[in-house]
C-alpha cells in the first residue's frame, strides 16, 4: 500500500489590505478622542439626574409637628432647626423649637433660641411665654448644682417674661403657668400668688399638660401631695410623651412611701422612651435609695452609657458601685463627679448635703482600696482620701451627718498613719 505524501497547499501570507489599514487608523483616532474627552462622553451617554427640589421651611415644620406628635423630640428638633435655617424670620418656628428644647432638657439650645426670637418678636405673647420656659429650665439646672443665687436670678427672668406675656395676651394660659412655676421655685412663700396664677391657667385651658404640671408643682410645694399626684396624672394623660410630668409623679410617689408605684411609673416611661438617660438615672437612684443596689447599678450604667457627661448619673453610679463594694469601679465615676462639684465649689457654689455625700464615698473608696491613698496621690487616682474628708468638713461643718462621716474617715486615716509609722 502506497501512502500519498503530497504536500498541503497552505495559503500564501499576504500584507494587510488598504481597507484594514484605514479602519485601524480610524479606530485609533476614535480611541484617543474618547480618552481625552471621557467626562464629556459619559455625560452624553449617562444624562445628569434631575436634582430633587429643595425642601421648604414649611415642609420641615410640618415634619417637625408630626415627629412631636409621636414623641420623637430629637427628630422634631432637627426638623425645626432646618426650618429656622431656611426661614429665620418665622417666630413660631423658634417658639416651637424652644418648647421642644425645654421638653428635651436642652438648656443651651433653649436659651440660644430664646435670645434670637426675643429680638425678632419682643412683644409676641407666645414668644415671651416660651422664653419664660427657657429661663425656668435654666433656673432648675442651676438649682440642681447648688447655685441658688444664680438660679433665683433666672427664676426672676422667667417671672418677668411671663408677666410681659400676660400683658400682651391675658388669655395665655401657659404664661400664667410659667409665672406660677417661677414664683414657687424662687420662694415657697410665694405660694398664695403662685396658686392664684396657676388656678387662672387651669380656668383658661384645663386641657394643657403644661398647665396641669405646674399646678401640681405649686400644690406639692404646699404639701398637698395627693392633689399634686392627681394633677401629674392629668398631665400624663393629656400628653403621654411629657416625661417631666411622669418623672415628677414618680418622685412624688416615692417620697410619699409609694415606692412600688414610683418604680413602675419609671419602668413604663423607659419602655416608651428607651434612649432618655434622665429616666434611667431617676430609676437607678430610686432603686439605690430603696437599697436595691445591684439593680440600681444596672440602670445607672445605662444612664452613663447614654450620656457619658451627665455628672449626676456619674455620681449616682459611683455611689451604687461603692455600696456594692466595687471600689475600683466606684473611684473613676466618683472622681468625675467630684471634679465637677469641686470646680463649682471653687467658683463659689456651696456643697449640698447630696454632693458632699459623693466626696465622702470617694474618700472611703480610696481608703478601702488601699489605706496609703489616705495621703498619697498616685496614678490613676486624682485625689487623696484626706482631701475629700477635709473638703466636706470645711464646706459642711462637723455637726451634720456628712461632717460626722467625714470626721470618721479622717480619724481612720490618721489611725492608719500612726500605725504605719509614717
Amino acid at each position: 500500500m502506497q501512502i500519498d505524501r503530497r504536500p498541503y497547499n497552505y495559503p500564501k501570507r499576504r500584507g494587510p489590505s488598504c481597507l484594514a489599514i484605514v479602519l485601524f487608523i480610524g479606530l485609533g483616532i476614535l480611541g484617543i478622542s474618547l480618552g481625552a474627552n471621557a467626562n464629556t462622553v459619559i455625560d452624553a451617554i449617562i444624562p445628569t439626574p434631575t436634582p430633587e427640589p429643595t425642601r421648604s421651611a414649611a415642609s420641615y415644620a410640618t415634619s417637625a409637628s408630626l415627629y412631636w406628635r409621636d414623641g420623637d423630640y430629637e427628630s422634631a428638633i432637627r426638623s425645626y432647626e432646618n426650618a429656622v435655617l431656611l426661614d429665620s424670620t418665622n417666630a413660631k418656628y423658634y417658639v416651637d423649637l424652644i418648647n421642644l428644647y425645654t421638653l428635651n432638657g436642652d438648656v443651651e439650645g433653649a436659651l440660644t433660641a430664646a435670645e434670637k426670637v426675643i429680638l425678632l418678636s419682643p412683644n409676641d405673647d407666645s414668644v415671651l411665654s416660651a422664653v419664660a420656659s427657657a429661663y425656668l429650665l435654666n433656673g432648675d439646672r442651676l438649682s440642681e448644682i447648688g447655685d441658688r443665687a444664680e438660679a433665683d436670678l433666672r427664676y426672676q427672668e422667667a417671672i418677668d417674661s411671663a408677666r410681659l406675656a400676660i400683658q400682651a395676651d391675658p388669655n395665655n394660659a401657659e404664661a400664667y403657668a410659667y409665672l406660677a412655676g417661677g414664683l414657687i421655685r424662687q420662694d415657697r412663700d410665694n405660694y398664695v400668688e403662685a396658686q392664684e396664677m396657676v388656678d387662672t391657667a387651669v380656668a383658661l385651658n384645663p386641657q394643657s399638660a403644661i398647665v396641669r404640671y405646674y399646678r401640681a408643682i405649686v400644690l406639692e410645694n404646699q404639701g398637698y401631695y395627693q392633689l399634686a399626684i392627681e394633677e401629674y396624672e392629668q398631665a400624663r394623660q393629656l400628653d403621654p410623651n411629657f416625661a417631666d410630668a411622669s418623672l415628677a409623679l414618680a418622685y412624688t410617689y416615692f417620697y410619699t412611701d409609694n415606692r412600688a408605684r414610683a418604680i413602675n411609673v419609671l419602668r413604663q416611661l423607659i419602655e416608651n422612651q428607651p434612649n432618655d438617660p434622665d429616666l434611667y438615672d431617676a430609676l437607678g437612684w430610686m432603686l439605690f435609695l430603696a437599697g436595691q443596689y445591684p439593680e440600681a447599678e444596672s440602670y445607672l450604667e445605662d444612664a452613663v452609657a447614654l450620656d457619658p457627661n451627665m455628672v449626676r448619673a456619674q455620681a449616682h453610679l459611683g455611689a451604687a458601685y461603692y455600696k456594692n463594694f466595687n471600689y475600683e469601679l466606684a473611684i473613676p465615676q466618683l472622681e468625675e463627679a467630684v471634679a465637677a462639684y469641686e470646680a463649682a465649689y471653687q467658683d463659689g457654689i456651696l456643697l449640698t448635703d447630696s454632693t458632699a455625700l459623693y466626696f465622702n464615698y470617694l474618700g472611703f473608696a480610696y481608703y478601702r482600696t488601699d489605706p496609703s491613698l489616705c495621703y498619697e496621690t498616685r496614678p490613676p487616682y486624682q485625689y487623696t482620701a484626706v482631701q475629700m474628708f477635709e473638703r466636706v468638713l470645711e464646706a459642711m461643718g462637723p455637726d451634720g451627718i456628712r461632717g460626722q462621716n467625714a470626721q470618721v474617715g479622717l480619724d481612720e486615716c490618721r489611725q492608719y498613719n500612726l500605725g504605719s509609722g509614717q
